[in-house]
């Protein structure tokens, strides 16, 4: 995949198959766009392409999944070509139609948008008055029915509010995979390993939307080694009552092949055991962690 990073729309020509968006999560719906860029793409021998932007329109809001994560999620799907523009107050500021004849100008044969899709200042570009603008232009214009779960549309501030709540299966439904987080190991305070259930800490900046405190069942993933394990996301209440830090633990049920520390990983959650619970002693602690290890290593499967 060939990754552009782009400033003031300085498009590279050459004729693609293109979509748009923020993509955050790259879901369900961001799927079915993606599905027909290659499809069109390959009828068309020509390039499959996302266009996505940094920082997003919706900074505001938290992001499910980074930026470093989509790179590797559409690297995955196979796209050939993303570019990544420089989302400046001028670029904010520039009509829909000017960003539509410079797209047209530079090589895209075919746009895929969503239903909803909004472009250029104020959102005023919306799927209607852009199909209008193109039809002069020779630039197809492909609007994608919206995908639905359960009769409710697919979304990132769907999926959002489910992983806040914690609801991991049905953020996994719509997102067509296990919600992840990434991030580097870093040394704990060793409480784990105390209490004979070592676990690797995740530290630093972590990547992707943390979910609601609790006790997990997933995976650690080390690029395509995925490790079964029993994940705790808190701040620990009972061995630190006063800490308001927000720690990710991952105790690898059938043991760690080697030393962890400093590696770059993944931890993919399948869903939720329990919520975070302060303990009257460390050895009711303990019994709680044995019986969240094995209901763990029961509801994952084994790779």
């Amino acid at each position: 995949m060939k990754i552009y990073r782009i400033e003031g729309m300085d498009l590279p020509k050459g004729k693609r198959v293109l979509t748009l968006g923020s993509f955050d999560g790259v879901h369900l719906g961001h799927l079915s766009l993606i599905d027909l860029v290659k499809k069109k793409a390959k009828e068309k021998s020509i390039a499959s392409a996302v266009m996505i932007f940094d920082p997003r329109p919706d900074e505001k809001k938290p992001e499910i999944t980074s930026l470093p994560q989509q790179i590797r999620l559409f690297r995955d799907l196979g796209i050939e070509e993303l570019f990544i523009v420089n989302f400046t107050p001028d670029f904010r500021s520039l009509p829909y139609t000017s960003f539509l004849s410079l797209l047209g100008r530079r090589g895209v044969e075919d746009l895929v948008i969503g239903p909803f899709t909004c472009l250029g200042r104020g959102g005023e570009g919306t799927a209607e008055r852009i199909k209008e603008f193109c039809s002069p232009l020779r630039m197809n214009l492909v609007v994608a029915p919206p995908v639905e779960v359960s009769g409710e549309r697919v979304s990132s501030t769907r999926i959002r509010g489910l992983i806040e709540r914690g609801e991991m299966e049905e953020a996994s439904l719509l997102l067509s995979r296990p919600h992840f987080i990434s991030g580097r190991v870093v040394r704990g305070l060793k409480n784990g390993r105390k209490m004979d259930f070592p676990t690797a800490n995740l530290g630093g900046m972590v990547e992707g939307l943390i979910p609601a405190q609790g006790v997990y069942f997933g995976y650690f993933a080390m690029g395509s080694s995925l490790h079964r394990a029993a994940i705790s996301v808190g701040t620990n209440p009972t061995v630190n009552p006063a800490s308001r830090e927000v720690k990710i633990e991952a105790n690898l049920i059938d043991g760690a092949p080697f030393s962890l520390y400093g590696i770059h990983a993944d931890i993919r959650f399948l869903g939720r055991l329990r919520s975070q619970v302060r303990f009257p002693s460390f050895s009711q602690l303990k019994e709680a962690i044995a019986k969240d290890v094995l209901e763990c290593s029961l509801r994952t499967p084994k790779i």
